[in-house]
C-alpha cells in the first residue's frame, strides 16, 4: 500500500515535470525557430542568380515582426518589404483568421519587358476567363462576403511601384467598413503627379477619382445593391478626355479632339443564373469633342455621339442605338465645310448567339454658300455570331457642282456606287469580295466646243481577297485575286468651226489589273496595263489606232516605293511598234525611260493615214523610220530636270512634197542630248541621192547642230557642212548660222564648176546651145517674208566658151527691132572670153539675171570684139513648175515605186 502510494506520487510528479517542460518548450519554440528561419528562408526564396535577403526581428505565438525582405525575381522584378507586423490569436489562427497586418513599406520595381509580359498575361487570362464563363451558370455570393478577408484590419503605410513609364506612391487600408487605396501616380514625361482615390464601402458604394491637383481626370461613382434574388449595380462615370489628351502623348495623336465621356448604367444580375443571357441593362453614354485645329488645313468645330444599350428583361434581346450628331470640320484653305453624321441600330439575342447591326453613315462637303459639292453614304449591314461575322457595305459617293475643278481635277462631277462584302471567322480567316465591283460615272469638265459624254468605269469587278489575321507566314496574311479597273468605250467629239475641222477621239475598252502581295519587306504589286484608242482625228488630223499594254510593277519594300514597267506600244495597224522600259524611284523623285522603235514603214496607206497625204502635202513612196534612246528625269524644287539621249533614223526615204519637189534615196540621223544638264543639243545628218524641184540636185549631204535652252524659248542652228551636185558642178556652204532670236539671218553659198551647157539643156526646145564653166557666190538673206538674194554674182572660167542661139523665136525677135536683131545675129555663134551674171532674187520668187558678155562672133563683122548686156526676168516658181511638167519629174518617180 505504501509502495503504491509512493509510485503514484512519483508518477504524478513526473507527469507534472514533463508537462512543465513541454509548456516551457512550446513557449520557447518560436524563439528557437527564429534563427533557423532567418538562415533557411533566404535560401528557399532565392537562388544563386537571384538571391534573397530576409530578417525576422521577432516571432512569437501571437506576433510576427519581419524587419525586411528583398526578393529578385526571375524576370528582373525587385520586391522589398520593410517592417511587417502581423498579429493573431492562436485560437483564431487555427480557424484561419488573423487580427491585424501592418506594413511600413512595400516596394515593387518592374522592368519594362516584365510589365509588358504581365499585362499581356493578365489580358489573356481575363479573356480566357470570360470565354469560359460565357453563357454558363453563375452564383453570386452575398455582398457581405465580397469584402471578407482573413484579417480584421490591414494597413500599408507606403506602397512604392516603379516602372520606366510610371511610378506610384500609395497608401492602403482595409477594415470591415471600407477598403481604401490612395496616393500619387507619376507618369514619365509629366511634370506633375496624379492623385488617385479608390474607395469601396461596406454599404455597397464605391468611388474612383483621378485628378491632377484641381483638374479632374476621371470620376466614377457606383452602388451595389442586393436582395435574395438579384444583384443591382449602378454606375455614373465622367472621363475628361481633353485633359487626358493634353497629358498623354498616346491620346494626343488621336485624329479627333475628344472632350468628355459621360456614362450612366444600371445592371441587374440574378444571384443564380446564366450570363449574359439573364442580364438586364440600361445604359447611356455621351462622347463630346472640343473645337480645335486638327492641322494647318482643317479645323474641328463640333461633334457628339450618343450610345445607348438596353436589355429590359432576362429574355429580351439586346438593343443598341448609336447616333452621331453632325460633326463639323472647316477646311479654311479651300473654304469648305465637312459635315458627318451616323445612325446605327443593333439587335442581339439574349444569349448573344447572334447580333445584327445596320444603319447609315453620311458625309457631306459644303462650299461657303452652303451648297453640297460632295457626299458619301455608307449603309453597313453586319451579322455576328460566335464563329464569325459577315458584312454587306453598299456605298454611294458623288462629287458635283464643279468642286473637282477647284481641286485641280478636270471633272465636272463624278459618282461611285457598289457593294462590298466581307467575312471573318473565329480562326482569323477573312474574306473581302464584290462580284460586280464598283461602278463610276465621270463627267469631264466642260471644254468650249466639245461634246464630252460621261466616262463609265468599273472598279474591282470580281474582287476576291482573303487572308488570316493570325498567320505567321506573310504570304498567308493577304491573298488577292487580280484587282481590276475597267474603262468602258466612249467617244469625245468637238464639232468643226471656222478655225478648225472636227475632232473625234474613240476611246476603246481599257483595263488595269493588279495583284498585290505582302512580303516581309513590304508590298509588291504586279499589274497588267491595257489602253486602247480607236482610229480617231484631232481637228482634221487623223490619229491611228493605238494600243499600249504590258506589265507594271509597284514595290513598297523597306519604305522605298518604286515603279517599273515593260510596255509595248502598237499603232497604225501594228505597223508602228515601240518598246518602253520604265523605272521611277518615288522617294528619290528620279527615274528613267528606255525606248526602242522598230523599223516602221513610211507609207500613209499602210499606216491607215491616207488623208495625211493631202494634209501634209507629203506623199511617201518608200522608207523606214526607227529609233531608240534613254530619258532621265529628276525632280527639283522648281520643276523637273529632263535629260534625254535619244536618236532617230530614217532610211531610203523617197517622197513627193506638194507635187512640186521629189526626194529620192534619202537617209537621216537625228540625235538629241543634254550634256552636263545644260542646253539641249540636236545633232543631225541628212544625205540623199536626189532632190528635184524641177532642177535635179544629187549627192546631197548636210550636217548640223541645233542648240535649244531648257525653256525652249529660242533655237540656234549651225549647219557646218552642206553640199550637193548641180548641173555638172557643186554647191557648197562653208557655215550657216541661224538664230531664231534675230529677225534677219544671212549666209553665203559657194558655186563651182556649173556647166553652162547643162543650164542650156534645161529647156531643150529653146534653141540655145552653150558650153563653159561658171563659179560664183550667192549671199542668202532670211527674212520674215522669206529668203532673198540681194546681190549674187557668177563668173565664167577661162578660156570662156561658145553660145549659139538659133530658133524661130530668135528670128522673130530680130525682125521686131533692129538692135535686137543685131544681138540675135551675134548670139548665133558667140565666142565669149568673159561672162558675168548678177543675180537678184525676191521672196515672192522674182529672179532677175543681169548677163554681161565679152567676146566675138567670127561670122559677124569679121569677128570684131563685142560687149553684150542681156537682162532676163523670171519667176523662179513658175520656171521650176514648167521644168517639172516638161520633164515629168513627179510621174516618173511615182511610176518607179509603184
Amino acid at each position: 500500500m505504501t509502495q503504491g502510494l509512493r509510485w503514484l506520487r512519483i508518477t504524478a510528479i513526473s507527469l507534472g515535470l514533463t508537462a512543465g517542460l513541454l509548456v516551457l518548450l512550446l513557449a520557447a519554440l518560436p524563439s528557437l525557430l527564429q534563427p533557423a528561419l532567418n538562415r533557411w528562408l533566404p535560401t528557399l526564396l532565392g537562388s544563386t542568380e537571384h538571391p534573397a535577403t530576409l530578417h525576422i526581428a521577432r516571432l512569437s505565438w501571437n506576433r510576427l515582426h519581419l524587419q525586411h525582405l528583398q526578393l529578385s525575381l526571375a524576370d528582373g522584378s525587385q520586391l522589398q518589404l520593410h517592417n511587417l507586423h502581423l498579429n493573431w490569436h492562436p485560437a483564431e489562427l487555427l480557424q484561419g483568421r488573423l487580427r491585424e497586418l501592418q506594413l511600413q513599406e512595400i516596394r515593387l520595381s518592374l522592368p519594362a519587358p516584365s510589365a509588358e509580359k504581365l499585362a499581356k498575361a493578365a489580358a489573356a487570362n481575363a479573356g480566357e476567363r470570360v470565354r469560359e464563363q460565357f453563357n454558363q451558370a453563375i452564383s453570386i455570393p452575398p455582398f457581405s462576403q465580397w469584402l471578407q478577408l482573413p484579417l480584421q484590419q490591414l494597413r500599408i503605410d507606403r506602397i512604392l511601384l516603379q516602372h520606366p513609364a510610371a511610378s506610384a506612391t500609395l497608401q492602403a487600408s482595409v477594415n470591415q467598413q471600407q477598403w481604401r487605396l490612395h496616393g500619387d501616380v507619376q507618369l514619365t514625361g509629366l511634370s506633375a503627379p496624379w492623385q488617385l482615390e479608390l474607395q469601396l464601402q461596406s454599404s455597397g458604394q464605391w468611388l474612383l477619382l483621378l485628378a491632377e491637383q484641381s483638374q479632374l481626370l476621371l470620376q466614377q461613382y457606383g452602388m451595389v445593391e442586393q436582395d435574395t434574388d438579384h444583384t443591382r449595380l449602378q454606375l455614373d462615370q465622367r472621363l475628361e478626355l481633353a485633359a487626358l489628351s493634353e497629358r498623354l502623348p498616346q491620346l494626343a495623336g488621336l485624329p479627333l479632339p475628344l472632350g468628355q465621356l459621360l456614362a450612366k448604367a444600371t445592371l441587374q444580375l440574378p444571384n443564380n443564373g446564366v450570363l449574359p443571357r439573364d442580364l438586364q441593362l440600361t445604359s447611356a453614354s455621351t462622347l463630346t469633342t472640343i473645337a480645335r485645329p486638327l492641322h494647318a488645313t482643317a479645323h474641328w468645330q463640333s461633334g457628339e455621339w450618343l450610345l445607348s444599350v438596353t436589355k429590359e428583361q432576362p429574355a429580351s434581346d439586346w438593343l443598341l442605338h448609336l447616333q452621331g450628331m453632325p460633326q463639323q470640320i472647316r477646311l479654311p484653305a479651300a473654304d469648305l465645310h465637312l459635315q458627318a453624321s451616323q445612325q446605327l441600330q443593333g439587335r442581339c439575342h439574349a444569349d448573344l448567339s447572334h447580333c445584327h447591326l445596320h444603319g447609315q453613315l453620311q458625309q457631306q462637303l459644303h462650299n461657303s454658300a452652303g451648297i453640297s459639292v460632295a457626299n458619301l453614304q455608307l449603309q453597313p449591314d453586319l451579322h455576328w455570331q460566335p464563329d464569325g461575322l459577315t458584312l454587306q457595305l453598299p456605298l454611294q459617293a458623288q462629287l458635283q457642282n464643279g468642286q473637282a475643278l477647284q481641286a485641280g481635277l478636270p471633272l465636272q462631277q463624278a459618282s461611285l456606287q457598289g457593294t462590298l462584302s466581307a467575312a471573318l471567322d473565329a480562326a482569323g480567316n477573312w474574306q473581302l469580295h464584290s462580284e460586280q465591283g464598283l461602278t463610276s460615272q465621270l463627267q469631264l469638265a466642260a471644254l468650249p466646243g466639245w461634246q464630252l459624254p460621261p466616262l463609265a468605269l468599273t472598279l474591282l469587278p470580281q474582287l476576291a481577297a482573303e487572308g488570316n489575321l493570325y498567320a505567321t507566314q506573310v504570304g498567308e496574311q493577304l491573298r488577292v485575286a487580280p484587282l481590276r479597273l475597267q474603262l468602258q468605250p466612249a467617244t469625245l467629239r468637238q464639232p468643226a468651226n471656222r478655225h478648225h475641222a472636227a475632232t473625234e477621239l474613240q476611246l476603246q475598252a481599257s483595263t488595269l489589273q493588279c495583284r498585290p502581295t505582302l512580303t516581309r519587306r513590304g508590298l509588291l504589286s504586279r499589274c497588267e496595263l491595257s489602253l486602247a484608242l480607236g482610229p480617231s482625228s484631232f481637228q482634221g488630223w487623223p490619229i491611228p489606232d493605238v494600243q499600249l499594254q504590258g506589265p507594271l510593277q509597284w514595290r513598297q519594300l523597306d519604305k522605298q516605293p518604286l515603279l517599273t514597267g515593260q510596255l509595248q506600244l502598237q499603232a497604225a495597224r501594228q505597223q508602228l511598234q515601240l518598246r518602253l522600259n520604265l523605272h521611277h524611284d518615288v522617294s528619290a523623285g528620279r527615274g528613267n525611260l528606255q525606248w526602242h522603235l522598230n523599223d516602221t514603214p513610211l507609207n500613209w496607206d499602210s499606216l491607215n493615214l491616207s488623208s495625211m497625204a493631202a494634209l501634209t502635202k507629203i506623199q511617201f513612196l518608200s522608207g523606214h523610220l526607227a529609233g531608240q534612246g534613254w530619258v532621265d528625269w529628276q525632280q527639283q524644287q522648281d520643276g523637273w530636270l529632263v535629260t534625254p539621249d535619244i536618236s532617230l533614223r530614217a532610211d531610203n526615204l523617197s517622197a513627193i512634197y506638194d507635187n512640186s519637189v521629189a526626194l529620192e534615196g534619202w537617209n537621216a540621223l537625228l540625235a538629241l542630248r543634254r550634256p552636263f544638264q545644260g542646253d539641249y543639243l540636236l545633232d543631225a545628218q541628212f544625205s540623199g541621192q536626189k532632190l528635184n524641184p524641177g532642177i535635179e540636185l544629187s549627192n546631197l549631204l548636210a550636217r548640223s547642230q541645233t542648240r535649244i535652252p531648257a525653256d525652249l524659248s529660242w533655237a540656234q542652228i549651225e549647219i557646218y557642212e552642206m553640199h550637193t551636185d548641180l548641173l555638172g558642178g557643186r554647191i557648197h556652204t562653208p557655215l550657216i548660222r541661224y538664230d531664231s532670236r534675230r529677225e534677219i539671218n544671212s549666209f553665203g553659198i559657194e558655186i563651182s564648176r556649173i556647166q553652162l551647157g547643162q543650164i542650156a539643156a534645161l529647156e531643150p526646145g529653146s534653141g540655145v546651145q552653150a558650153n563653159g564653166t561658171l563659179d560664183g557666190l550667192l549671199p542668202i538673206v532670211l527674212t520674215p517674208q522669206g529668203p532673198q538674194i540681194p546681190a549674187g554674182n557668177l563668173f565664167a572660167r577661162d578660156p570662156g566658151g561658145v553660145i549659139r542661139y538659133q530658133s524661130p523665136a530668135a528670128d522673130a525677135l530680130g525682125q521686131s527691132d533692129q538692135s535686137v536683131g543685131l544681138a540675135m545675129q551675134i548670139l548665133e555663134n558667140f565666142h565669149y572670153n568673159q561672162l558675168q551674171t548678177g543675180v537678184l532674187y525676191q521672196p515672192d520668187g522674182q529672179l532677175d539675171l543681169a548677163l554681161q558678155f565679152q567676146g566675138k562672133n567670127p561670122d559677124f563683122f569679121g569677128g570684131q570684139a563685142t560687149h553684150l548686156n542681156v537682162n532676163l526676168e523670171y519667176n523662179l516658181h513658175d520656171f521650176l513648175e514648167s521644168l517639172r511638167v516638161t520633164q515629168d519629174v513627179i510621174t516618173r518617180l511615182e511610176e518607179k515605186y509603184q
